[in-house]
């Protein structure tokens, strides 16, 4: 009997500018269209603090002190998979330029419109998370 099973490791962070606006990306990967946050897969030999700074870095072009949020779990709809996301929060100077090199949309919206219901599949149950307004540190979205 196998033990082990694959889980895939990723990051996501909410990014807030001094004005109190968001950094989203409109996603046009079929698998999870919508608005994200940035973020990405964690490489074999660095943290999941180590990859959310190098991603942010590489998808913005921001350099971020991220804040640990919580873990988010899921299996996968596409093939089964285990997935587990470490959420950060920082904060960027407003002067900041963000940009997107994966051909996402990506820009700033004030604090007060982002809302579940705008956000990319599950993210929306994360956003507690994210703003601080949740002592569940994680959560596990059964999707198969």
């Amino acid at each position: 009997m196998t033990k082990g099973f694959f889980v895939e490791l990723t990051t996501l962070c909410m990014i807030e500018n001094e004005q109190g606006a968001i950094l989203v990306q409109d996603r046009q990967k079929p698998d999870w269209p919508g608005w994200t946050f940035p973020g990405g897969h964690v490489e074999k030999d660095e943290s999941l603090t180590t990859a959310v700074i190098r991603e942010i870095k590489e998808e913005c072009g921001l350099s971020i002190q991220p804040t640990f949020m919580g873990v988010a779990e899921w299996r996968n709809d596409q093939n089964g998979d285990r997935e587990l996301a470490g959420l950060y929060y920082a904060q960027v100077n407003s002067e900041a330029a963000a940009r997107s090199d994966r051909g996402d949309a990506q820009f700033w919206i004030p604090k007060v419109e982002l809302t579940p219901e705008k956000l990319a599949g599950t993210l929306g149950n994360l956003l507690p998370i994210f703003l601080g307004n949740s002592r569940e540190r994680t959560f596990y979205q059964d999707n198969a």
